[in-house]
């Protein structure tokens, strides 16, 4: 059902399917993210979208959805979050303020490879006024990475990404968590070098 839904809305929408199913995700789209990202590198290989943008279509639809959320957050603050913890969300946000008190800021750098915890975190950024653009640093290049693995998942195996996923998701959570990790370690080793080579 996921796949005939997805078909036709890409089909009836091109690459603004794209956007919209990974801007809707966040609000209760009953449709797996990781899903809905391989899905739009799949159409890449198997129809006439080309993958530049498609992938543009994709990431630009979870980062938007999730600024959307942390709007939300910071307009509606800790009510919010208390009518949301009598929700399903509940546990998501438990975890991510665990995860957010011991790993700081990268919290919402790694919360994006954590199911559950991904659709919380944007909601309790906001709530807990984090600035936006501190919000953006670690959203960003953390939403990029997620979005490309299963991007390049349904690329590369446009007719078997449904059982890879199925298979192989704890293992491609943990490959982009590596990856993010690396990326801020590349990241914070230059920006030291930047500074004069200080320490």
């Amino acid at each position: 059902m996921e796949l005939d839904f997805l078909w036709e809305m890409a089909m009836e929408y091109g690459y603004l399917s794209m956007f919209l199913v990974n801007w809707l995700l966040l609000f209760g789209l009953p449709v797996p993210n990781e899903f809905a990202a391989a899905f739009s590198g799949v159409v890449t290989e198997t129809s006439d979208f080309k993958p530049l943008p498609a992938f543009l279509s994709a990431y630009s639809g979870l980062i938007t959805s999730n600024l959307f959320a942390y709007g939300i957050g910071w307009l509606f603050g800790n009510r919010l979050i208390e009518g949301l913890q009598r929700t399903l969300l509940q546990r998501g946000i438990e975890r991510f303020r665990q995860l957010l008190a011991e790993k700081g800021n990268w919290a919402i750098a790694f919360s994006f490879f954590l199911p559950g915890v991904r659709w919380a975190m944007p909601y309790v950024v906001g709530a807990g006024r984090f600035p936006l653009g501190r919000y953006l640093l670690f959203a960003m290049p953390a939403g990029f990475v997620w979005t490309f693995a299963y991007f390049s998942l349904g690329r590369s195996f446009p007719y078997a990404y449904e059982a890879i996923l199925g298979h192989l998701q704890w293992f491609l959570i943990t490959l982009s968590t590596i990856a993010v990790i690396g990326l801020v370690g590349y990241l914070a080793i230059v920006r030291k070098g930047g500074k004069g080579g200080q320490v």
